[in-house]
């Protein structure tokens, strides 16, 4: 019991005395200024100082009257307060508790703060209006394009049954009936095509160009098409045989059937 009370006496004098000591040589890191020396020459302040260090050290480690009296146990919130009351006496600066008034979630960075200027951020309203009307035709153009491949795969099959010489001439009216739906089903849906507002700066790639590409080919072929059909019906009419350039109509159809196949297939499948 008497080494225990020697130790903490002990440690409280070295506390004591390191105390003043280290307080003498802190600086204050803006003006290099010895903020605790003005206390230590003062003697009223020093005194004061002393008692208020020794009242913490009290607290810390407790010292009981008499020897043969049991020593306290030790409570940690009085060592906290011990700790605090040091580091105030020697003028440690405690940790800034943040405003109240901070927000938690900072505001996102604006268009103008990343490095775009205001007049890239504004919408142009003919240049999105010219945007919709696009889209809305080219739509309707691939929707035609899709109802033009009914009534064109029919005609091709049925041009099968209107050549010959023991054809009928309702065969022959038959397959002329739906050459010509497919005829104003595929210039209705080239117009959609042709006359949607083009976007300046934009170029077509990929299956897109593909697209584009074919449409060299089925364009030409439905012209050319129905007036190779037009002079092998009359032909037929008159009984007589295909002949000359007449009779180029089938292979044309079907050159012509199997490109616009591929330009739907282009859009229609990623590859």
């Amino acid at each position: 019991m008497r080494k225990a009370l020697r130790r903490r006496i002990a440690l409280a004098c070295a506390c004591l005395v390191a105390a003043p000591i280290s307080s003498f040589a802190q600086a204050s890191s803006n003006t290099m200024e010895v903020r605790p020396l003005a206390a230590f020459l003062d003697k009223a302040a020093t005194e004061s100082f002393q008692r208020d260090f020794a009242n913490a050290v009290a607290l810390a480690f407790p010292v009981p009257f008499s020897i043969g009296e049991p020593t306290e146990t030790f409570e940690p919130a009085r060592f906290e307060k011990a700790a605090i009351f040091l580091a105030q006496a020697r003028g440690t600066p405690q940790p800034a508790s943040p405003p109240s008034n901070a927000s938690p979630n900072p505001p996102a960075p604006s268009l103008g703060d990343l490095g775009f200027p205001a007049a890239q951020t504004q919408g142009n309203a003919q240049e999105q209006a010219r945007l919709d009307r696009r889209t809305h035709m080219l739509k309707i153009h691939q929707r035609l394009g899709l109802i033009t491949a009914v009534p064109m795969l029919a005609t091709v099959l049925s041009g099968g049954f209107a050549g010959g010489r023991s054809t009928s001439s309702s065969s022959r009216d038959l397959h002329a009936a739906l050459g010509s739906v497919t005829t104003g089903l595929y210039f209705t849906t080239a117009y959609y095509s042709i006359f949607a507002p083009r976007v300046p700066g934009t170029h077509a790639r990929g299956p897109i160009r593909l697209h584009k590409t074919l449409a060299w080919i089925h364009g030409p072929g439905m012209i050319l098409t129905p007036i190779l059909g037009a002079m092998a019906f009359d032909q037929k009419s008159r009984g007589e045989k295909v002949h000359g350039i007449a009779s180029a109509h089938g292979a044309v159809a079907v050159v012509t059937a199997g490109a616009f196949g591929l330009a739907i297939a282009s859009v229609s499948f990623k590859f």
